[in-house]
């Protein structure tokens, strides 16, 4: 699976990076994709101060930052009964903030209402089940169908929501400086062999960035400030012209786009 290969990627980096940093002291070591925030933490003892590295692993530029199937739209925002999945979590936060994609939810939904059935309180993957004969509810879901040429809720692909990804990144950063104390932290971005920085405490120095730089073999962390993130979310009427019973299939993807520039290969 895609995600057992990222996950044994981010472990295979991070027992490189532990080597590299003279078996530094862990203060998170990698636990999976739905572990929480960082995915990895080392503690480096520098001349007067230590300082913590909060490390956000990708194993590629392309990688999905969460998926879902099981989303719902109330009318006003999206939300899941999931609630201890952090990448759901951080989908959704993503969705209710794009306007687009909640205009388009309201949108949707009332063309669920007014063609398919006015139960409908809202979006998920049984909202037809409010219709219960299935040759009723299948000439509804027909009827919806014809009446709804697009559904799609968001696919959109710039630099904005990439900033949502990094002052996403920054909230969870200035949290988990106060958990795991140091007298200074680094929250970096690590997208397979390459980092960036992305935030720092203000104890952190100009001094200390350079000589965290030369503990990982390179000359200087440069700040990331191009990442480029794709959005897709859409609804897709299932069992139309088949024996089973008409449904919705919602699915909503975030992913990394592009890769961003001045990376600094460190393994």
């Amino acid at each position: 699976m895609a995600s057992d290969k990222a996950f044994q990627d981010e472990i295979n980096s991070f027992n490189k990076l532990k080597k590299m940093l003279g078996n530094a002291t862990v203060f998170q070591a990698p636990a999976g994709a739905d572990a929480g925030f960082p995915d990895f933490g080392f503690t480096l003892m520098m001349p007067k101060k230590k300082i913590n590295l909060h490390i956000e692993y990708k194993n590629a530029h392309t990688a999905q930052m969460g998926s879902m199937r099981d989303w719902i739209f109330d009318g006003k925002k999206f939300y899941t009964n999931d609630k201890n999945s952090e990448q759901k979590q951080e989908l959704l936060t993503i969705m209710n903030n794009t306007n687009t994609a909640v205009a388009n939810g309201k949108r949707l939904l009332a063309d669920l209402q007014k063609h398919f059935s006015s139960e409908v309180k809202s979006i998920y993957s049984g909202a037809m089940t409010v219709i219960k004969d299935n040759v009723t509810r299948k000439a509804a879901a027909k009827n919806f169908a014809n009446s709804t040429k697009n559904y799609q809720i968001a696919n959109i692909a710039n630099s904005t929501l990439g900033d949502k990804i990094l002052t996403h990144y920054k909230t969870k950063f200035k949290k988990s400086s106060s958990k795991f104390r140091a007298d200074g932290h680094v929250l970096i971005m690590m997208i397979k062999d390459e980092m960036w920085y992305v935030d720092k405490s203000n104890t952190v120095t100009d001094a200390d960035m350079k000589m965290i730089a030369s503990f990982l073999g390179i000359k200087s962390l440069n700040k990331l400030s191009d990442l480029v993130a794709a959005l897709e979310v859409r609804i897709q009427p299932r069992g139309l012209n088949s024996d089973k019973p008409a449904s919705i299939d919602v699915m909503a993807s975030y992913r990394l786009k592009g890769k961003p520039t001045n990376g600094q290969k460190v393994i």
